[in-house]
C-alpha cells in the first residue's frame, strides 16, 4: 500500500516523540538532515525544486518542551505561533486552514503533529475536510496519519531511541520509503534528540 508521506506521534519510556516518515513516487531522490533544532528535507538535486516547490521543507521543529511534525512548510508556522503562546490545537488548526491541501496534480493533503509533554495533536487539511485531534499519550502508544490512505488517525508501532524510531518509521510496512526521521524528548523536557535516517 502506498500512503505517501507519514506523521507519527508518541510515547516511549516516559518520553514522547514525534516522527516523519517521506515515501515518495514522484520525488524519492530525497534525503533528511539534522540542522539545529530542525530536521530539513530536501531533494538531492536542487533543480527538482523547480518542478515541485513542495519537495523541500522543515519536516521536524524542536525546542524547549515542545516538538512540531509536518510533511511542509506549515511546520514552522506551527512551532512559531506554540512558541508564541498559542495552545498546539490552535496553531495546528490555524496553520492547517491558512494553508490548506497543496495544489498539486493529487491535492495532497498536507499532515501535522505535535508533542508536549503527555499531550500529543495530529491533523490534517484535505480538499474535502479539516480535522485535529488532541490525545493523551500512554507509555508505549504511538499514533499515525499519512497524505493518503491512512488518513484516518490511528495506532502504530514505534518506540525506542530517536534513531531507532526514524529507523523504525522508514521500515513501516508501506511502499517507496524514501528517509525518516525523528525528535525524542530529553528525560528532563529540556530539548529533543534529533535523528535522521537515510538509507544511502
Amino acid at each position: 500500500m502506498y500512503v505517501g508521506r507519514i506523521v507519527a506521534v508518541g510515547r516511549s519510556s516516559g518520553r514522547s516523540f514525534v516522527a516523519y516518515r517521506v515515501s515518495s513516487r514522484s520525488f524519492p531522490n530525497r534525503r533528511a538532515e539534522v540542522r539545529g533544532r530542525s530536521i530539513l528535507v530536501s531533494p538531492i538535486d536542487p533543480s527538482d525544486l523547480a518542478r515541485n516547490p513542495y519537495i523541500a521543507y522543515n519536516c521536524i521543529r524542536a525546542s524547549g518542551n515542545i516538538a512540531v511534525v509536518a510533511n511542509g512548510t506549515q511546520s514552522d508556522m506551527i512551532f512559531e505561533r506554540i512558541e508564541d503562546g498559542a495552545k498546539p490545537i490552535d496553531a495546528l488548526a490555524i496553520s492547517l486552514v491558512a494553508y490548506g491541501y497543496e495544489r498539486d496534480e493529487l491535492d495532497t493533503p498536507r499532515i501535522a503533529g505535535a508533542v508536549r509533554g503527555d499531550r500529543a495533536w495530529l491533523g490534517i487539511a484535505r480538499k474535502s475536510e479539516y480535522r485535529v485531534s488532541e490525545f493523551k499519550l500512554e507509555e508505549g502508544q504511538a499514533l499515525m496519519v499519512a497524505t493518503y490512505e491512512k488518513t484516518g488517525f490511528e495506532p502504530t508501532a514505534l518506540s525506542g531511541s530517536a534513531s531507532e524510531i526514524a529507523r523504525q518509521a522508514f521500515d513501516l510496512s508501506f511502499e517507496r520509503p524514501v528517509c525518516a526521521a525523528a525528535a525524542l524528548a530529553a528525560p528532563d523536557w529540556s530539548g529533543y534528540d534529533l535523528a535522521v535516517y537515510n538509507p544511502h
